[in-house]
């Protein structure tokens, strides 16, 4: 029998990997870990934005909670199938504001 905090969590996952699937199917094996990172960069950005005072907060803050949970639902496959996503990212970011700057050698 599970607590009532299990059963949430339960939820949470089911929830999450259903979500993942959706939005990020189809990319999951393609992105390297720098793309993971920056995408839950933004959303914990996103989640620091939200002003307590909207009327609308709370449903702000659940979407970008399970965004988060599906990100990391689908990044934890991901480590249990092939390891930590290295490789060259085949898809150009969306992101680049949360790139990591990066020193390189124009010359060579």
């Amino acid at each position: 029998m599970f607590s009532k905090e299990e059963k949430q969590i339960k939820e949470v996952i089911i929830a999450s990997r259903r979500l993942e699937e959706y939005l990020w199917g189809e990319f999951n094996g393609q992105w390297n870990i720098e793309e993971w990172r920056r995408m839950f960069r933004k959303r914990i950005k996103k989640i620091d934005d939200i002003d307590v005072n909207n009327p609308h907060a709370i449903i702000e803050m659940r979407k970008r909670l399970m965004q988060n949970a599906a990100l990391s639902v689908a990044l934890m496959k991901i480590l249990d199938t092939k390891g930590i996503p290295t490789n060259e990212c085949k898809i150009p970011s969306n992101l680049p504001q949360y790139a990591i700057e990066k020193e390189c050698d124009l010359n060579e």
